[in-house]
């Protein structure tokens, strides 16, 4: 099997935030098969600045396979027009687009509520530092709203539910964006969901169990969103959970699930990959799966040891194929996209008949 991975833009926003009337637009981004000359900012869809890209030794000290890892790194500064908008890193070789990152800004921070304390913002993210877990949340955010826009649109949706939530990573944002009447957040984490209620008061938030049910009626919610959760559950526990989202979905609603695919076991197990892979990649040749079996899901993570079970939270990897075909006699599939949330985890959609 072949996977064309070149058009693919590996990368963060650290930083998107209003500072006085400006927006400061900081973070990285690269290509696996080649350097960007110039990072362009654009908002709204316009253009607003233009910069050499950066050399960063943090990037090319995490990424020393990629020879031009280090040469990916942005910095903005820009005054915008209104209160809110779209924002897109947009890396270009001989003036052309060659890569992009995409979010959301806001001016109001203050509608996002207040920040997390360190450990819970950690144990979600992997980082106690308050701009990168909140520009991380509004890509995230950015990323699903999107594909509830080609799916049927906001309209649809009166209840929603963000299961493992966390510390309100991203429902913040579906909060303040305020399109979705109605709210839930659910998670293991009994800490985190009980700082969510008091921060967040317009959400519903309650601590639930490692596995099913949920503590919800059949077809409750139109839409259901799993961020960065299936890619911690081993394959039974996946199912399961699959029968659970079916049951407290309505009739049309969505389920909007990441999984760790191709993309991301790239980043993962570099030595399985062939020494000569940039050059490979750039004569435009695919990889076989770096994926070593249909779904790798016997390892460990250790992010929520005191919270879940012991052995519970795995760090699992699975090929499209596998989840199409596993997820399927579940939901029906209505979009996959590599890499379609953040840049790194894949997207898959499904909906309820």
């Amino acid at each position: 099997m072949r996977y064309n991975l070149r058009k693919i833009t590996r990368g963060y926003f650290d930083v998107v935030k209003a500072e006085s009337n400006a927006i400061r637009i900081v973070g990285w981004m690269f290509r696996i098969d080649r350097p960007f000359e110039e990072i362009e900012l654009r908002v709204n869809g316009r253009a607003v600045g233009r910069e050499p890209a950066l050399e960063l030794d943090r990037i090319a000290r995490a990424f020393p396979w990629i020879p031009h890892a280090g040469q990916s790194g942005f910095s903005f500064l820009h005054r915008p027009d209104g209160d809110s908008g779209t924002l897109e890193a947009v890396g270009l070789r001989t003036g052309r687009d060659a890569g992009r990152l995409h979010t959301v800004f806001r001016m109001d921070a203050d509608a996002l509520g207040p920040v997390p304390p360190k450990p819970l913002m950690a144990r979600v993210s992997g980082s106690d530092n308050v701009d990168f877990f909140r520009a991380d949340g509004q890509r995230t955010f950015a990323d699903v709203a999107g594909a509830v826009e080609r799916h049927g649109g906001f309209g649809r949706v009166r209840r929603m539910l963000d299961w493992g939530c966390g510390c309100g990573r991203v429902t913040a944002h579906f909060l303040a964006d305020g399109r979705v009447p109605e709210v839930h957040g659910t998670d293991i984490d009994g800490e985190a969901t009980e700082w969510c209620a008091r921060a967040f008061p317009r959400g519903r938030f309650q601590k639930t169990e490692p596995y099913p049910p949920l503590p919800f009626p059949d077809g409750y919610f139109d839409l259901v969103v799993a961020y960065s959760v299936f890619t911690h559950l081993e394959r039974d526990a996946q199912k399961a959970w699959l029968g659970e989202m079916k049951r407290v979905l309505a009739p049309g609603g969505l389920l909007l699930a990441t999984v760790h695919g191709e993309f991301a076991a790239l980043f993962t197990f570099p030595s399985r990959m062939p020494r000569d892979l940039p050059e490979r990649l750039r004569e435009r040749l695919g990889l076989r799966s770096v994926i070593p079996e249909e779904i790798v899901d016997s390892t460990i993570d250790h992010a929520l040891d005191g919270v879940a079970p012991d052995e519970y939270y795995r760090a699992v990897f699975q090929r499209k194929a596998y989840t199409v075909r596993e997820w399927s006699r579940f939901l029906d599939l209505v979009e996959y996209r590599e890499a379609g949330v953040g840049n790194f985890q894949d997207l898959v959609v499904l909906r309820k008949p």
